[in-house]
């Protein structure tokens, strides 16, 4: 089983609604760092127990018990921004 992940002191979390987690998926692909077919699958739910994507500026778009959570630290509110753009 995979270590539990904790927020440190400085970590952000934002939780997300599924057409933004849609949005930043399409933004993934439209720079190449997402395969389109992956994309299709994550946007039908076929997302792995430990899905995890680095965005742009160093942060991570994940699932979590909350739901789509972007995370990150110095540079979250660029990736947020960039996300629900």
């Amino acid at each position: 089983m995979a270590p539990r992940r904790t927020l440190s002191a400085s970590m952000k979390q934002k939780v997300i609604s599924p057409a933004c987690f849609s949005r930043a998926l399409g933004h993934l692909v439209g720079i190449g760092t997402l395969a389109a077919d992956e994309a299709v699958n994550y946007r039908y739910g076929k997302v792995p127990r430990d899905f995890e994507l680095l965005l742009p500026h160093g942060s991570r778009l994940r699932h979590s018990a909350q739901g789509y959570v972007i995370q990150g630290d110095n540079e979250f509110h660029k990736d947020l921004d960039w996300a629900l753009r």
